[in-house]
């Protein structure tokens, strides 16, 4: 990731992984020699490449009148600074808002001054070339409130900090967002975006896309950008590609245009860009995109080009898909849903079998998904084509609850309602074929 980071152009990296016990949970337990070691090798291969080191230091139920927790975490950052780690971070985001250990209240007014007295405490130990950030434990929202007025009073001026927008993952930052908060804490806010992570609740969604919702002059009026990737560091990778793009002429910035250049430079071919293009446009739930257009996928007026081919789908079959994007005026035609479907079968198994064995693991989960979809599709067209084949009917039926249970999101309902249409209209097929004197439909 760091020799990525280099040839992209980011240029700072902090390590500060919540999933690491002795960064976050346990954080009062020491790292082992040979972590230092490791820490010590990673810190200087960054700097060889151009790319900063961030230490990052966390404490849940920190005591603030404690000697003890202050000098743990000050250990901390004179064994890094042993291995020749000059820049740190203190993580204090996602803690309760009010004080773990009651004698802190009869020594600070607030947690906010309490905070800012640890800051302050720590960056006395930080050599003349080090930076340090802070992420508050309010690190996103309206940028107003008395918890920022209190830190931005008592916060030494060489600490930065963190801020990731009006929401937790903002689907858009602009200038004026950064310039309230900013104002409050008396000093330019540091960007936190946090995209393309994927952690906790949105461990299922891809997130592969490009970014978006970023005013041009943010880099002008921020103190500094930060990217959160993924844990799935080769799908984060595309992502972050077309963040380097927006950062290097945020002004002159196409997220189509960077998207489509990130996927090309990541895979081997033509033909695993366009796997990898396909699925990322299937699954495309993402903190930037709005829940009313996560289904705004380009499969859309090939499906409604089929059922008006049909003359629309079986009207038992209900409502169609929720949050699907209004009805294509196409002309009736079954072609393009047809080779679409056997698309899906292609794309699917390309992506098994893409050249990068990182990006290939990680896509794994979401490619299966992918497959599974086209299964059903396919087995759908079958039914529908062959109306007298109950059996295939419940091919269909059983195939659907098998996919489903790969709960990483691809296309969310939209081929399981496809296919139980098929399978209303194959019934309604085989009913009037059994009619007297009623042909059966020819298929397209």
């Amino acid at each position: 990731m760091v020799d990525f980071m280099h040839r992209v152009g980011f240029n700072a990296y902090v390590y500060a992984p919540k999933n690491d016990p002795v960064h976050r949970n346990r954080w009062r337990e020491p790292y082992t020699n040979v972590e230092w070691a490791q820490f010590g090798r990673l810190a200087r291969h960054a700097r060889d490449v151009g790319v900063e080191f961030i230490f990052g230091l966390s404490a849940l139920k920190f005591s603030y009148t404690n000697p003890a927790h202050l000098m743990t975490l000050r250990s901390k950052l004179r064994e890094a600074k042993a291995r020749g780690i000059r820049s740190f971070a203190l993580m204090l985001d996602d803690l309760p808002k009010n004080f773990s250990h009651s004698e802190d209240v009869t020594v600070f007014p607030d947690l906010a001054r309490a905070q800012a007295w640890l800051v302050n405490e720590l960056v006395q130990d930080l050599d003349p070339d080090g930076e340090f950030y802070f992420c508050p434990t309010q690190y996103f929202g309206s940028g107003n409130s008395t918890y920022l007025w209190a830190l931005g009073a008592s916060l030494t001026p060489r600490a930065q900090v963190f801020w990731t927008g009006r929401k937790e993952c903002s689907p858009t930052i602009t200038a004026a967002d950064l310039g309230r908060v900013s104002d409050v804490l008396r000093r330019k806010v540091v960007i936190w975006d946090n995209f393309p992570v994927n952690d906790l609740d949105m461990q299922h969604d891809l997130h592969v896309a490009p970014l978006v919702g970023r005013a041009p002059e943010l880099p002008e009026v921020a103190g500094g950008y930060f990217a959160a990737a993924g844990a799935l560091s080769a799908t984060s990778r595309i992502a972050l590609r077309t963040t380097a793009a927006y950062l290097r002429d945020p002004y002159g910035y196409n997220p189509v245009a960077a998207f489509r250049d990130a996927v090309r430079v990541s895979t081997a071919s033509s033909q695993e860009a366009a796997a990898v293009a396909f699925l990322a446009d299937l699954a495309r739930r993402h903190p930037l995109v709005s829940r009313s257009s996560v289904l705004y996928h380009s499969l859309w007026p090939a499906i409604d080009a089929f059922w008006a081919a049909r003359g629309g789908p079986p009207e038992e079959a209900g409502p169609d898909v929720p949050g699907r994007p209004a009805m294509s005026d196409v002309p009736p035609d079954e072609r393009p849903l047809r080779q679409i479907v056997r698309d899906m079968e292609l794309h699917a198994y390309t992506l098994f079998r893409l050249q990068d064995p990182v990006l290939r693991r990680n896509l794994a989960p979401w490619t299966a998904k992918l497959a599974g979809w086209a299964r059903v599709a396919k087995y759908a067209l079958g039914a529908l084509d062959n109306p007298g084949d109950a059996r295939a009917r419940e091919y269909v039926l059983e195939e659907i609850p098998l996919v489903r249970e790969n709960f990483h999101w691809v296309a969310g309902d939209t081929f399981d309602t496809f296919a139980r249409r098929c399978v209303w209209s194959a019934e309604r097929a085989s009913e009037r074929a059994s009619e007297p004197g009623q042909p059966v439909r020819e298929t397209a």
